[in-house]
């Protein structure tokens, strides 16, 4: 075996929770072992992003940015990473460069040092500007590959991509397998042929649902994978992601493991006992699903299309609706599953399959993503699907991007209307403000805010809302 040295990124504080238990972690419950994941020696914490940010304000009545501030108060060896949707930032609409730039200032100077840009259709225009603003800053920008499997994604599509993405100025590269598709033998043999080609450090990001993780990050650290991530054991596997303590065990001989896994254990039995006040928002599965190699379905998604079908009194559609979701990803040029297209399809999934007949109604966003407005669409679409859509629907215009002036004249405005101190003045405040405007109007109003029932789900993967 390989004998190379592997860094190691712990994901248990934003990937692992948010998973498990749909993002519901509290900060309190977090900050009893941050100092420990601090003297671990891991290269990273993943802390940030995805949709840990706006499940603070919807569900939690706490600041982002005072949860991104308590982790740079308590850990002070280990770089901090956040998980970062290109233009989309943690929303899951296109923003400005202007709104994109003072994110990224901001959430490098609360202690953000890597991020992990990703595209959801692998669209390198999507996630330049991210990427330029963080090298601007002196951030590690991580360019992503979404991998997925589908005619159209072979070995040539994923080098050209790598190139593509370290052409446009990405300091490291990972490939983010957030449906856990990527098989052993077909990885090792990806990532052989990636650090042939590029020149930048090479992570892999994986999930444990189809049961392959652990062995793909073995075969991965034997390609000469750069950085694995891996999440705290009381934290991982189902819909989350290979034990931390397993893979280390894995690779090292007692004598040579430079983790102290006492410390480790430590760690892992805090998680343990927090895990159980948060057991209401953990799904139904209680193995592996080697099925979404068909399916595609990342992370929490699964859990979540069977919650709203449980809350429609429709869970005997559960079948017909993972049915679907594979019919609609062929229809539309074989998209990555992966947020916002993963909540478009599974959305228009459900649609079909409530409507009983496929396309019967059709949403705006499922549009859009057929039109090309998320980006460019890997595969060929549907020319039947392209008929009705061009029958029944007129293309809209592209959504006018506010500026950072106006968004601040609207937000100053509604403090003063709800006579609260103008918090629009602060950067931090104006952002949440903009990228989830509702959901910062309830917070700063009252701090005991109430769940909203617009929500239909918000793991990574599926975070569909209904208007």
């Amino acid at each position: 075996m390989t004998k190379q040295k592997i860094k190691i990124t712990e994901v248990v504080l934003r990937d692992g929770q948010q998973s498990l238990i749909a993002s519901r972690m509290k900060t309190k419950d977090m900050v009893p072992v941050l100092s420990l994941l601090d003297k671990v020696g891991y290269s990273s914490l993943e802390v940030w992003g995805g949709a840990t940010y706006d499940c603070c304000l919807r569900y939690l009545n706490e600041d982002p940015w005072d949860r991104l501030k308590v982790f740079k108060k308590h850990i002070k060896n280990t770089k901090l990473q956040m998980l970062l949707r290109g233009k989309n930032l943690v929303g899951y609409k296109e923003y400005d460069d202007s709104v994109i730039s003072l994110f990224i200032n901001n959430s490098f100077k609360e202690g953000i040092n890597i991020f992990r840009i990703f595209d959801s259709l692998n669209d390198v225009n999507n996630i330049k500007s991210s990427i330029e603003y963080v090298n601007k800053e002196g951030g590690n920008s991580q360019g992503t590959i979404c991998y997925t499997t589908s005619p159209v994604h072979d070995e040539k599509y994923w080098i050209k991509l790598a190139k593509s993405i370290e052409d446009i100025g990405a300091k490291s590269l990972a490939i983010k397998d957030m449906a856990g598709l990527l098989r052993p033998n077909i990885g090792f043999e990806l990532i052989k042929k990636l650090k042939k080609n590029i020149n930048i450090p090479l992570h892999l990001h994986t999930h444990s649902t189809t049961g392959l993780a652990d062995a793909t990050n073995l075969k991965a650290y034997e390609a000469g994978i750069d950085n694995i991530d891996t999440s705290i054991s009381s934290f991982s596997n189902l819909y989350a992601h290979t034990a931390t303590e397993s893979f280390i065990s894995m690779i090292y001989k007692d004598k040579e493991n430079p983790f102290d896994m006492k410390l480790l254990t430590k760690i892992a039995e805090h998680f343990h006992t927090v895990r159980n006040n948060y057991s209401e928002f953990e799904g139904s599965m209680r193995g592996v699903d080697i099925n979404m190699l068909l399916y595609q379905v990342p992370g929490g998604m699964l859990s979540i299309l069977e919650k709203q079908l449980v809350d429609l009194k429709k869970q005997n559609k559960l079948k017909d609706l993972i049915d679907e979701i594979p019919r609609i990803r062929e229809d539309v040029g074989y998209v990555p599953l992966v947020t916002p297209s993963s909540q478009i399809v599974g959305a228009q999934a459900l649609m079909n399959v409530l409507d009983n007949k496929r396309y019967k109604t059709i949403n705006k966003e499922f549009v859009d993503l057929v039109n090309g407005k998320y980006g460019e669409i890997p595969g060929k679409i549907n020319k039947a699907l392209l008929k009705r859509i061009d029958k029944n629907y007129i293309e809209n215009d592209d959504p006018i991007k506010m500026s950072i002036d106006e968004y601040k004249k609207e937000f100053s405005n509604f403090c003063n209307e709800n006579n609260l101190k103008d918090f629009s003045k602060k950067d931090t405040d104006l952002l949440n403000y903009i990228l989830f405007t509702k959901e910062s109007k309830d917070f700063y109003l009252s701090k005991n805010k109430n769940t909203y029932n617009d929500v239909i789900g918000l793991q990574e993967g599926f975070g569909l809302f209904v208007d």
